[in-house]
């Protein structure tokens, strides 16, 4: 229901800037402005309402802090960078940069500022934070050489999102853009320029590889969690048809999958001998992890099979109950529909539950 003064369900901008900051606030209303939809808000559950701009304030403080860390006066800046020295990871998140500038520039010109916010926050929490400066950790901390390249891309990457994300979190943008290096002396983010197309680079080839190289983390990583492989334990990895961006990007950039992946032995070539969990990627490329050493194979049968029949049985109780002429005339048409939609479901998942002990070999 709309907020109205006399229902008495309004909601407090004050107590809410009081409780999560400014900019939350501001994050949260504009990030729940897509068109032709309202802001839903539940007075009575505050955390939960404004819980995205909290969220993000938090996540974006800490990558802040985490970087100022290991920055000071003497990080180079990147215009001072020779092209040849920057690495696949730099050139990407520079491609990725350029991409955001000239999204939230567009987005924002045409009045979506939902969507603008959208692609800032995927700049800064997913490619910035989780992939880059997870990639880089070995170089600023000295276990790799680069480390003063990657430090100047990454204030450089951070500097121009902030700049973008400055119109709608004004505060935590403001404090941390003053605390970067190079930052104008006792000036203000609000009145430098505005990002374009050029303050980074595009580089196809580089968001190409990259993202191979993210594909396959991604993939051994959904293996991981499916036949529920213990976090710490290390894996290997075939790499079976792979595709040449998939060949030039393992070959760059094996110590990356290596670690983020928890990988011990990484090869190319033919599919080992044995149980094995697999994922075939968009481009033909066969992600392979062989499961002898890492799970109980007759347990991890037995699950897998218990919960395959647990689902059919499900499927053949609701195929029943659709076949009876008797609810399908009385039960409104979207109740039917999902019902059949539930029967798909149960019945997707029952045969990727199948699939899955035909490869680990279960009878």
């Amino acid at each position: 229901r709309k907020m109205s003064k006399s229902l008495g369900n309004g909601i407090d901008p004050l107590e809410v800037i009081d409780r999560y900051g400014a900019d939350a606030l501001r994050y949260t209303l504009v990030s729940g402005m897509a068109v032709g939809t309202d802001v839903i808000l539940d007075p009575a559950d505050l955390d939960a309402s404004f819980a995205p701009g909290r969220n993000f304030a938090n996540k974006l403080w800490n990558i802040g802090r985490f970087l100022l860390g290991h920055l000071g006066p003497d990080t180079p800046k990147l215009a001072d960078v020779a092209q040849a020295n920057l690495t696949l990871a730099d050139r990407w998140i520079l491609a990725r940069a350029e991409a955001t500038v000239v999204e939230v520039t567009g987005q924002y010109g045409k009045f979506r500022l939902n969507d603008g916010a959208a692609a800032v926050y995927h700049f800064l929490w997913s490619d910035l934070a989780d992939w880059y400066l997870e990639q880089i950790k070995p170089r600023l901390y000295g276990t790799q050489p680069g480390g003063e390249t990657a430090k100047a891309v990454a204030a450089h990457v951070l500097d121009l999102g902030l700049r973008l994300l400055h119109p709608v979190m004004p505060f935590i943008t403001e404090t941390l853009w003053q605390r970067l290096p190079h930052s104008p002396a006792d000036d203000s983010i609000s009145v430098q320029q505005w990002p374009v197309p050029g303050d980074a680079r595009a580089d196809a080839q580089a968001l190409a590889e990259f993202g191979a190289i993210q594909e396959v983390i991604g993939a051994i990583r959904a293996l991981r969690a499916e036949y529920a492989v213990a976090p710490g334990q290390r894996v290997n990895l075939t790499l079976a048809d792979a595709s040449p961006v998939v060949q030039r990007a393992i070959a760059g950039e094996e110590e990356t999958v290596r670690r983020l992946a928890k990988v011990d032995t990484l090869q190319l070539g033919a599919a080992p001998a044995g149980a094995s969990g697999t994922v075939v990627l968009d481009d033909g490329t066969v992600v392979i992890v062989p499961l002898g050493d890492l799970v109980d194979i007759g347990k991890e049968c037995a699950r897998l099979g218990g919960e395959a029949t647990k689902l059919e049985g499900l499927v053949r109780s609701q195929e029943a109950k659709l076949a009876n002429p008797q609810f399908v005339d009385r039960a409104p048409p979207a109740v039917v529909a999902k019902e059949r939609e539930k029967a798909a479901a149960w019945a997707a998942q029952a045969i990727a539950l199948r699939e899955q002990c035909r490869a680990l070999g279960c009878r």
